[in-house]
């Protein structure tokens, strides 16, 4: 509508990506505070998060450029400390040896006041070139400098001279009293203190609270990227791979597991409470991918596991919350092993929920770890969104064990060749074991969509960044590593062929099997099997093309013009996309494999161009076959890129939309919404918001989910911009108008025989209706409340899937008397996706006092608010009005303890 329009100017001034800022250094926390006030919702979360936030507790590294070296004399017991002078610090280790075996014994002392870890460690290596020292990583530990030994044939007198280690690089050095000569091969051994801390890095406890309320604690792992040297001396970088021998020494009543299976267990010969289990020795891995857990929890055996055995470790309670995943994991490994062509190399795969758990999960070969809302799954309980996680994580960890694990990248800073690989490669894991989730659609959504709100920014970043220290490693985790490059190689797939692509991908994985990679050896694997099969790639190579999208920021809006005396003839020309726009930008152009159609129904019609990466345009005479025909561009969006046309088209596809909008394709239409909305933003398209608005105005009849999620989505942002706005609830209206139909049709009654995505659908009609205030869904969303208060064990009541948006309403429109009824229930549930729920709805209400509170407990140990849950009570304030105030205040006022 025209009084839409006028917005424009209101969401400009609220940008989020402001230029100026070139060669100026703010206070974090002002940039995160800035970003909760000014932006709101998940677009400001994701970006603090992911760009700004500090690495995990206990991955720092100072920036002071003064490296202190402490060295310690063997003979005298003697502990000197030198400052190394300032200069460009080289965290890399020597390439003097290559380790062959680690044989690691560890006895962590699980009990409160005593959270240490014994350890001895031995490393049989090879002696690459002649050195008399020995660099190695450990962190947080104390070595005991009398029992570093260095043996091997003709090394019968060599001595530990003196060892020294620099806090910064986190190299621990062995000083000789002789030369190591190169090709010989030598044993290090040493033992050590360790700490069995609480900053989820490491070596780390967890803990739970049994049936009887007893706090139980739990020693588990999570190395990657940096703190395998947390646990062991080692090696710490991915390049040196090695096997590992691994013992566990535990009590009686507790197990151990670790990347292989057990091969016996023996008692402790000095203590008798103690056993230790030995290890079958692994194969080759880098250390990050090592792993153990000593606990009490319950081993849940995969009914349907073929020749790997296959079980989710649980805590005590949970058991059942395990069945849906140990019914799916087996079919998801056997499918990758088909993709691959390549049998899964180990002869187990356990799985476990750990209470305590920073990020999602943890690709460990053969024990892979897992936050509990990632594997957990309580029917009648969790929602169909939580069941979708949990395969989705899984899948995505499974398809590490091969790409990522069998073969590793070099170092960090293709990080995102390993998580694109398994992010592209979930959602087909899902669709095996779960069709009806229609994971392409959904790809669309969580990974395309979603990155490119935030690779739109001027402050994005490639996808290849150079990483020195652990910080820079730590930065790489973000969703340009994984959503992006994720959609990038499902683009490759699309421009050469799945089966080129997975023929390619066999035969690197088979000829780097147990070894690393960069990914210049990946593109010419995958080069000669497009030549094989004569793939056009426009005269190109694989890496010429990905080379433009793995080096470059951000990426193009393809800009489609006909001709309009001459129908049959269309320019095509790129430009740089940035979500705000600003004078002197730098262009960048990329290799655009282009889609066009005319008629989905017919396959026959798809189209396949290429457009260079220059600023000239490209003119093609033989896409349009009539001259009344609208054409769409980037077919199924396997392109990574948005697209704007000329007025003729888009007239021509809104009017399709409006009169039969099920001739364009459900992702095609998805694709439309969300760049109409996103180029009008960015003021790309001409009528800016009012061609937006008109071409969602057909979504009155749209019955599909995809469409409708990426609508929502993008409403939902300028909702949060426009709050408390006259034009604000003037949107409110027109979204309101837009889904009715959808209320109408879904309203809160789930039909048993919904399939996955209706369930979504009728989430997003009555969340819609709730959050722009539709009176009828407000006051059944009170009564749904009330009911289920009254007797909250009965899942009966409420469900699951309109949960958030029953709470949400309910503490909205409540007071304190629904903030402790959650609080209780958040404390009382045994589901961990429910916790993650009810924290959320907590968040909704704008009593000032309660808002404070939730703040304190995010800082505050044995608060009812577990370390990793801290970043989920920030989210809901970048959504809350008043809570967006207070959030600056509390992250000013607590920002050295939040970044600790």
């Amino acid at each position: 509508s025209a009084e839409l329009v006028v917005t424009t100017s209101i969401l400009k001034a609220t940008g989020s990506d402001d230029p100026m800022g070139k060669g100026v250094t703010l206070p974090k926390w002002l940039v995160i505070a800035a970003c909760i006030i000014f932006v709101g919702g998940m677009v400001a979360v994701g970006l603090c998060v992911y760009y700004l936030a500090p690495p995990p507790p206990g991955s720092e590294v100072t920036t002071d450029t003064t490296s202190t070296v402490t060295e310690t004399t063997t003979q005298t017991d003697m502990t000197t400390t030198t400052l190394r002078p300032p200069g460009d610090i080289n965290y890399r280790l020597p390439r003097h040896f290559s380790p062959i075996l680690y044989t690691v014994r560890l006895l962590p002392i699980i009990e409160e006041g005593n959270f240490t870890i014994f350890g001895d460690v031995t490393i049989d290596m090879v002696c690459n070139e002649n050195t008399n020292h020995i660099v190695l990583h450990i962190n947080d530990m104390d070595v005991h400098q009398e029992t570093i030994k260095v043996s091997g044939e003709g090394l019968e007198g060599m001595m530990v001279h003196h060892t020294s280690f620099d806090q910064i690089t986190q190299f621990f050095t062995i000083h000789l009293s002789g030369e190591l000569k190169a090709g010989m091969q030598l044993s290090l051994s040493m033992s050590y203190l360790a700490k069995l801390n609480d900053i989820l890095g490491g070596f780390y406890r967890s803990s739970y609270f049994d049936v009887n309320g007893n706090r139980r604690y739990i020693a588990t792992t999570q190395f990657q990227p940096t703190d395998a040297r947390r646990a062991f001396p080692c090696f710490d970088e991915p390049n040196f791979k090695a096997r590992f021998a691994i013992t566990l020494g535990r009590k009686k009543d507790m197990t151990s597991i670790s990347n292989m299976p057990i091969n016996r267990t023996v008692p402790h010969e000095n203590m008798p409470d103690y056993e230790w289990d030995i290890y079958e020795e692994s194969v080759p891995m880098s250390t990050y991918l090592v792993a153990f857990v000593i606990s009490d929890f319950v081993k849940n055996p995969a009914p349907n596991a073929g020749e790997t055995e296959v079980a989710v470790w649980s805590r005590p309670g949970a058991e059942e919350q395990t069945r849906y995943a140990t019914n799916i994991t087996s079919t998801v490994l056997e499918y990758f092993e088909e993709f691959f062509q390549i049998p899964y190399p180990l002869p187990k795969q356990d799985m476990i929920a750990i209470p305590d758990f920073g990020a999602g999960a943890m690709e460990n070969w053969g024990l892979i770890t897992y936050r509990e809302t990632a594997v957990l799954y309580q029917p009648g309980v969790s929602s169909a969104q939580n069941k979708q996680r949990v395969a989705v994580v899984i899948a995505h960890e499974l398809a590490h064990q091969w790409f990522g694990n069998l073969v590793t990248t070099d170092w960090w800073d293709l990080l995102w060749l390993n998580e694109g690989f398994a992010t592209y490669l979930e959602f087909k894991g899902v669709d095996r074991v779960e069709p009806e989730m229609k994971m392409e659609q959904q790809y669309l959504n969580d990974a395309i969509h979603y990155v490119m709100q935030l690779d739109g920014l001027n402050s994005s970043h490639p996808m290849i960044m150079p990483a020195n220290n652990p910080d820079e490693i730590n930065e790489l985790f973000d969703p340009i590593a994984y959503e992006k490059s994720g959609s990038v190689l499902r683009m490759m797939e699309d421009f050469l062929g799945l089966e080129v692509l997975k023929e390619g991908l066999t035969n690197y994985l088979n000829n780097r099997t147990y070894d690393t990679a960069t990914a210049d050896v990946l593109w010419e694997f995958l080069g000669d099997t497009a030549t094989k099969y004569s793939v056009d790639l426009n005269g190109l190579t694989v890496k010429d093309i990905l080379d433009t999208w793995s080096l470059q920021k951000n990426f193009p809006v393809v800009k489609v013009e006909r001709n309009p005396e001459n129908y049959t003839e269309i320019t095509v020309s790129q430009k740089r996309f940035i979500s705000a726009q600003f004078e002197g930008a730098e262009e960048y152009y990329w290799h655009v494999p282009l889609t066009f159609i005319q008629d989905f129904s017919n396959n026959s019609s798809l189209k396949r161009r290429w457009l260079s990466n220059s600023s000239e345009p490209a003119v093609y005479t033989d896409i349009i076959d009539e001259p009344n025909s609208w054409i769409i561009c980037n077919h199924k969006v396997f392109g990574y890129y948005r697209v704007d046309y000329d007025e003729i088209n888009w007239d021509l596809i809104q009017v399709q939309l409006q009169t039969n909008h099920t001739k364009i394709d459900v992702m095609n239409r998805a694709q439309i919404v969300d760049d109409a909305l996103n180029l009008a933003s960015a003021d790309y398209l001409n009528q800016t918001y009012k061609r937006a608005m008109d071409l969602t105005s057909y979504l009155k009849n749209e019955f599909d989910w995809l469409p409708w999620e990426t609508a929502d989505n993008n409403f939902d942002r300028l909702r949060n911009l426009l709050s408390g706005t006259e034009a604000g609830a003037l949107l409110n209206d027109h979204i309101r108008s837009l889904a009715l139909h959808l209320y109408e049709l879904y309203d809160f009654n789930e039909d048993p025989m919904d399939k996955h995505l209706d369930l979504f659908l009728r989430t997003i009609a009555v969340r819609i209706a709730c959050g722009t205030n539709f009176a009828p869904c407000v006051e059944k969303a009170k009564e749904n409340f009330i009911n289920w208060s009254a007797d909250p064990d009965n899942a009966e009541l409420i469900s699951p899937n309109l949960k958030p948006t029953i709470t949400c309403t309910a503490m909205r429109e409540g007071d304190v008397k629904e903030f402790d009824f959650l609080v209780r229930r958040y404390n009382s549930t045994n589901v961990a996706a429910e916790k993650d729920q009810l924290l959320s709805a907590m968040m909704c209400t704008d009593d000032i006092i309660l808002l404070r509170r939730l703040l304190e407990w995010s800082i505050t140990d044995g608060s009812p608010i577990r370390k990793q849950d801290a970043v989920f009570v920030y989210r809901g304030m970048a959504t809350n009005q008043i809570g967006k105030t207070l959030a600056l205040g509390f992250i000013q006022d607590n920002w050295e303890q939040i970044a600790s």
